[in-house]
């Protein structure tokens, strides 16, 4: 019987939550309100589709080279006797590097001038028998023979003369070789021969030091011959090309003739000639490196396409900047540098854009998630129809949905924005971030990327003072417990 009694109090307390709950404790439901409370709006952080003016680029490895590279070789043999630089220092066109004893090569030029004297006053005196025999042999007093003696007396000590200046001239070049200097502007090696050392043209120790010169500097890059092909073409290459083909067809010869291989149509083995850009290589994505070195492309390096990598080599052709570092000065780029190379490539007008973040992918489809307008019906979280007090389901609004939109995509800028080719248009909004939460057809409360990126900051700064203030409440907190113990 009490069980019976027990039994029927527990249906009537269930019974009567049930009508609590249909009635809403006497409260009138709304679409939004029931929604709301059923299933909150998922926060999604959205923006808009760009559209702007894109610069699109090759991008390819690249080296850096030496504009010059001299070594410093001795030309006489001798002692190095001194050093005037030092070990990676920059000097000048002209500067003074070194020099080899100069004792025996200034005695020796002494003596060639002693004897260019000697010979000097030998060819005076035959002249002044010349001259006299003229005389002499005109009123008959010596025989001809004698005066062809003088004569040739006289040619031999010009001979001699001029035999003399010769010595003195390699005389004052040996010294003048003793004394090495820069023949171009650029950084200096460490010395490869120490002072006291014999050196010589044809020693082991006949290289004293080298020079590069780096400003400018020369950058190769080599690139594939589909992005060679693309580049002629995009720079005129295929209209020099039909307009030979065509001298050739009226001519109907099958050589070329020399009018086509004239410079007015030589100009397209050059015509890649262009701007490019240069990013040093520093352990970063190369999609975030400083493209902040600018050049000319210079050179053709090869006459072909490379049989193994299929590539061809190109030279450009960059300043170097020269810092101040401490008390010295340096160049920023060295030769044998690893690079990255930008060329650019071609300019799309009004290009869809959009963040690379934002694509997924489905299978071999892209597509975004965008927020839009849309009639959604209120549903409890197991997707079932909300119903008012009178077991009606409530209606549908119109509110923010979540829709999928496929899309066709291009070239990936350095900005990490996207190219869209296909699928969406100027001011659409999509989602950035939430991705893992939006569903579609789910409504969604969009927040805009500025004011995402607003909130973090402010909350970052909010947990910086935090983080600060934290120590020293501590190191107060301890101070106080340590003087009330006391």
């Amino acid at each position: 019987m009490n069980f019976r009694i027990s039994k029927s109090l527990l249906f009537s307390g269930i019974f009567t939550l049930v009508l609590l709950a249909q009635s809403g404790c006497g409260q009138k439901q709304t679409p939004s309100s029931t929604g709301a409370a059923a299933t909150p709006k998922t926060e999604v952080v959205v923006d808009n589709v760009g559209q702007d003016d894109v610069q699109l680029y090759i991008y390819v490895d690249g080296r850096t080279v030496p504009y010059k590279s001299v070594d410093i070789r001795v030309r006489i043999a001798g002692y190095l006797e001194q050093l005037f630089f030092e070990s990676g220092a920059i000097v000048k066109q002209g500067d003074r590097l070194a020099l080899i004893e100069q004792d025996q090569y200034q005695v020796t030029l002494e003596a060639s001038k002693a004897e260019l004297a000697v010979n000097e006053a030998k060819a005076a005196l035959a002249k002044a028998n010349l001259d006299r025999g003229k005389q002499l042999v005109d009123s008959a007093t010596i025989s001809i023979e004698e005066f062809q003696s003088r004569q040739a007396e006289f040619q031999t000590a010009q001979a001699s003369v001029e035999l003399a200046k010769t010595s003195v001239r390699r005389a004052e070049l040996d010294l003048q070789y003793t004394d090495l200097k820069a023949p171009i502007t650029g950084k200096t090696t460490k010395n490869l021969v120490d002072v006291g050392n014999y050196v010589s043209p044809t020693g082991n120790q006949s290289v004293v030091l080298s020079i590069a010169q780096m400003d400018p500097i020369y950058v190769d890059f080599f690139i594939s011959d589909r992005q060679f092909n693309d580049l002629k073409e995009r720079s005129g290459f295929r209209k020099k090309f039909d307009e030979a083909i065509n001298q050739i067809n009226k001519t109907e010869t099958s050589k070329i003739s020399e009018e086509n291989q004239s410079p007015q149509n030589s100009d397209a083995g050059n015509i890649i000639r262009g701007a490019f850009d240069v990013a040093l290589s520093t352990g970063v994505d190369v999609l975030s490196a400083d493209f902040s070195l600018r050049g000319n492309i210079v050179a053709l390096v090869d006459n072909q396409i490379t049989y193994n990598s299929g590539q061809i080599t190109l030279r450009g052709e960059i300043r170097n900047p020269l810092l101040r570092i401490g008390d010295r000065d340096d160049y920023m780029v060295y030769p044998g540098q690893i690079c990255r190379v930008r060329i650019p490539y071609e300019k799309v007008r009004n290009a869809i854009l959009i963040r690379e973040e934002a694509i997924m992918t489905d299978l071999d489809t892209k597509y975004v998630l965008i927020v839009d307008k849309g009639m959604f019906t209120p549903t409890d979280p197991f997707n079932q129809p909300l119903k008012d007090k009178d077991g009606k389901p409530l209606p549908a609004y119109e509110t923010n949905i979540v829709k999928r939109r496929d899309i066709k995509i291009g070239r990936l800028l350095d900005s990490q924005m996207r190219i869209v080719l296909d699928g969406l248009k100027p001011d659409e909004t999509y989602i950035v971030k939430g991705l893992q939460r939006a569903r579609i057809g789910m409504e969604v409360a969009p927040t805009t990327l500025e004011e995402y990126n607003q909130r973090r900051a402010t909350e970052a700064g909010t947990v910086t003072v935090v983080k600060t203030e934290e120590p020293e409440t501590k190191l107060e907190q301890t101070a106080e417990s340590e003087t009330s113990q006391q």
